[in-house]
């Protein structure tokens, strides 16, 4: 089908029938519920669909491919369901599916709040295996102490295991972009007890300045807020990429 890209929506569609087949082959699907998140043309789609998934669900934003999707939901009537929104709009608890496997060529201009968004739904979700910008992978994988290490990187190692799996070459797409692609793999964890909301309020605040020391940071919004750093056992002269994942977990539950 013939289709103007649309810059806005981060549109970059692969178009490499080997690495769409590889991607899929990263999770067993056979009768299980699979969201695609932004399908696009239905390449990656097609190659789900050989797997025998038992439902397969596509959310897709730009209405010009809303069309040929409802074709491809005909065609797969029993297994395919297409919902015609923006992802960022839906409450995903509102589709009342359990266990769900996501594969996704995420949008690039979304990837970052999307995952966020679906992280906050873990309860809810199997595994995902997403395509990315390469920077977004080392942002979500990075370690302490490291200059991609970000609120990011803190919320979503906290909620789930991240493994990246191979990088992709900015010829594979169509249009090309200007970055190297990663493809992931996200396994949340299950039963996780952290208060999401107190957790990531503490991030926001303490990773606004990264140069600034943790009690800098959250001196300004917390009363005697070197006190209770130190009831955490964290130096409050660190800067915030040098505390650890449960290091936020504990300021989180002593601040607010």
């Amino acid at each position: 089908m013939q289709h103007f890209f649309k810059k806005s929506l981060g549109q970059h569609f692969l178009i490499n029938k080997s690495i769409l087949k590889k991607i899929v082959s990263l999770e067993d699907i056979k009768g299980k519920v699979v969201f695609e998140i932004g399908p696009g043309q239905g390449a990656l789609t097609k190659e789900i669909i050989q797997k025998k998934p038992e439902k397969l669900i596509l959310i897709e934003k730009d209405k010009n491919l809303i069309a040929y999707l409802f074709k491809l939901q005909e065609k797969f009537k029993d297994i395919i369901s297409v919902i015609d929104d923006d992802i960022l709009n839906i409450n995903l608890e509102d589709l009342n599916y359990n266990k769900v496997k996501i594969i996704s060529n995420l949008p690039y201009n979304i990837a970052s709040t999307l995952i966020i968004k679906l992280i906050k739904n873990y309860n809810m979700i199997e595994s995902m295996v997403l395509m990315v910008q390469k920077e977004v992978a080392e942002r979500l994988s990075a370690r302490v102490s490291t200059s991609s290490y970000s609120r990011l990187s803190v919320l979503i190692q906290l909620h789930a295991e991240v493994k990246k799996v191979f990088d992709v070459e900015p010829c594979n797409f169509n249009p090309r972009p200007k970055v190297e692609s990663t493809v992931i793999k996200i396994i949340p964890f299950s039963n996780r007890k952290i208060h999401y909301d107190k957790l990531d309020n503490v991030l926001k605040i303490s990773f606004r300045q990264r140069r600034k020391t943790i009690k800098n940071n959250l001196k300004t919004f917390f009363i005697d807020a070197e006190e209770k750093i130190l009831k955490c056992d964290v130096d409050p002269n660190s800067r915030p990429q040098d505390l650890k994942p449960i290091d936020f977990v504990k300021l989180s539950k002593i601040l607010i």
